[in-house]
Formats: C-alpha cells, structure tokens, sequence
C-alpha cells in the first residue's frame, strides 16, 4: 500500500500536433522550493522562436501575461500544486517530434522570473515612476502664454 503512494502519476495522453516547421515547447510549472517539474502545455513556436537568445524571454513574457489562468490550470491538472504560493516556469523543446521524451521532468530550461525580464528601459521607467511617487506630484514647467509684442499691438491700435 506505501509503494503506491511514492508512484508517479501517469503521463497525459499526447496531442496530435500538426508538423508546420516551427519548433514545439513544452512548458513546465513547479513550485518555487520544490525542484520537481510538471508539464503543464505544449506551445509551437513562430519564425521568431527559431532565435534562440529571445526565446526564453518570449515564453516567459507569455506566461506572465496569462500567469493567473495558467496558475489556474495547472494546479486543476497537478493538485499537488494547490499548496503552493509562488511558482518557477520552464521548457523543453521537442525534438524530432519525440514528444515522450519533451514532457519527462528532467532537463527543463527554467525561465527566468518575471522581474528578471524587464529592459533596461522598463528599468528607467519603473525608477523614474517611483521617483515621481517619492517626490510626490510633479508639476510640468510652463511657458508663460505668448505676450503681444509691440509691433501686434501697434496694429491694433
């Protein structure tokens, strides 16, 4: 009865993807202390995609975009997520359409974190937002209005 217990749950059943040339991702959830990955969907990938020094940042973008829903989903399919508070996201690329291999929990490219993925312009925006909350309400300089000079009110008179 307790080797039951420690047996991991089946694999999904895999999904009929259609081959278009774009690479396939599978992505992952865990838990933020707890080093065991979840495959949670599969994503294809576009043209920019197939760069990949922007991939990463592009796949956790999405996620983060959607983090609550995705949350949502994934701890309706691996309860054992329901205890958790803050979550890790990662992937796999699928390669020669091997999908068995994509979705087992070894070998998954964490994403880097949400604030990880700021620019550096998203930066000097948040400093300047907080600045401008620190300093209270900034008021813009105005230029006087244009006074009339003495050659307009010459030709009114």
């Amino acid at each position: 009865m307790q080797a039951r217990q420690f047996q991991r749950p089946p694999l999904p059943a895999m999904p009929k993807m259609e081959e278009d040339g774009n690479p396939r991702f599978v992505i992952f959830i865990r838990m933020a202390n707890v080093y065991l990955w979840y495959p949670l969907s599969i994503v294809a990938g576009g043209t920019t995609a197939k760069i990949m020094d922007t991939l990463a940042r592009n796949l956790a973008a999405v996620i983060y975009k959607d983090e609550k829903a995705i949350q949502k989903t994934a701890i309706k399919q691996h309860r054992v997520l329901r205890s958790a508070t803050e979550f890790r996201y990662g992937y796999k690329i699928v390669e020669n359409g091997n999908m068995r291999a994509a979705i087992s929990s070894n070998d998954v490219i964490e994403l880097p974190k949400q604030d990880e993925l700021k620019t550096v312009v998203d930066k000097v925006k948040d400093f300047f937002g907080d600045a401008k909350e620190s300093f209270g309400k900034l008021t813009s300089l105005e230029t006087p209005p244009p006074t009339e000079t003495e050659e307009e009110s010459k030709v009114k008179s």
